[in-house]
């Protein structure tokens, strides 16, 4: 489950995203079809490159097909395919989606545009494993998996005659319902965080941790566009953010002045109106990033105060050293010592930190703001494998 947050940004420690990854893991290798349904913006693409990922069918082809892109009185050639001469401009014999992704999984992304003609083709696919060309009268056999996604109600298209109840019956043996944004407020922190941390990362930027009155704001924001409307704005604040950390002021004044946040105690790094677990996740995640951020901070300063290297290097190990023991002692205090130990954090931290960045230890220890050297001692403590 890590490693799907952490590969496709399906994140978050809410109820219906854990059971969401649990269902993902669950039924990505069958070959059964799924239908995807959610609001535009909150991740349907993810959830079925996902699928394809953890299925049988990786290493072949992933096509993914928006219907609602293609003109209607071509989208049966481009889905099955065409014989030359069958219309005006088939100059040649053409493979359509199905036959392309053969072996492999195709996502019908906005399905609910699919006309109804085409619909009629669509469920002898999945029932007989055939597709026939245009222009032609003897059908192929493909093996293809079905993948679907639409943000409509297919339930109420049915009862308004826009989508065939047999196909609607077909598609949903399994159905993946992602939730709005606004229905899982709790996991927008953890969101913000890794977009955040994500951009630095495809950067190389130094890190901009999000201080409380800014996080406030940004957990209380309306976000239509969903996960997609949130990505976007944590990439433009970190490019228009002077500061070295994002402000409330940037955050305000780039989300609009229609936003009305909740009070907030910012006393307290994070909301203490959430389940205990979530609040001790957000606690640690935030306290990694200010030490990687004050490290960065003390270790360009001294570089400027001694530029000989030898007395920068050891003044900055000695205090790094204690920032990190003193960070340590504080979120301990927070944490609960019969669910959680400080090393079991920290192995757990460096876990997740070499599987994002594939084993490589350089980038992991910059990741951390610790040497090598250091990342190595601690690979080796925890029984980590390479």
């Amino acid at each position: 489950m890590r490693q799907i947050e952490q590969k496709y940004g399906i994140v978050g420690g809410s109820k219906v995203i854990k059971e969401l990854l649990i269902m993902i893991e669950q039924v990505a290798s069958s070959d059964i079809s799924i239908l995807i349904y959610g609001e535009s913006g909150v991740g349907k693409e993810l959830v079925a490159q996902a699928l394809h990922d953890l299925s049988f069918r990786k290493h072949e082809k992933y096509v993914i097909v928006n219907c609602g892109a293609i003109p209607s009185g071509t989208i049966e050639s481009e889905l099955f395919g065409h014989k030359k001469g069958s219309f005006t401009g088939a100059v040649d014999d053409r493979k359509g989606f199905f036959e392309t992704a053969d072996k492999g999984t195709i996502l019908l992304d906005e399905i609910g545009d699919l006309p109804l003609e085409t619909q009629v083709k669509l469920l002898r696919t999945l029932e007989q494993g055939e597709i026939t060309r245009v222009g032609e009268s003897i059908p192929r056999k493909v093996n293809v998996r079905v993948l679907a996604a639409t943000n409509r109600d297919l339930s109420k298209e049915v009862s308004n005659g826009k989508f065939r109840q047999d196909l609607f019956f077909r598609l949903k043996t399994i159905i993946l319902n992602i939730p709005a944004l606004r229905e899982r407020k709790e996991d927008i922190p953890m969101l913000a965080e890794f977009f955040m941390m994500r951009y630095a990362d495809d950067k190389n930027l130094a890190y901009k941790p999000i201080t409380p009155a800014a996080m406030n704001l940004i957990e209380n924001a309306k976000w239509e566009g969903n996960i997609r409307e949130l990505k976007n704005f944590i990439q433009s604040v970190f490019v228009l953010e002077q500061d070295k950390k994002i402000q409330a002021s940037t955050v305000s004044l780039h989300l609009g002045e229609d936003q009305n946040p909740i009070s907030y105690d910012t006393r307290y790094p994070v909301h203490v109106n959430k389940d205990a677990a979530v609040v001790e996740r957000e606690l640690i995640l935030r306290q990694l990033f200010m030490i990687r951020q004050d490290i960065e901070d003390i270790k360009n300063k001294l570089s400027e105060m001694d530029p000989n290297g030898k007395v920068v290097a050891d003044r900055f190990r000695d205090i790094s050293k204690m920032l990190i023991e003193n960070q340590q002692d504080e979120i301990q205090a927070e944490v609960n010592q019969k669910e959680r130990t400080m090393q079991e954090i920290e192995r757990d931290t460096i876990e997740q930190t070499l599987d994002k960045f594939y084993g490589s230890k350089r980038k992991t220890a910059q990741a951390l703001g610790m040497s090598e050297r250091t990342l190595y001692r601690k690979i080796n403590e925890y029984g980590l494998k390479s």
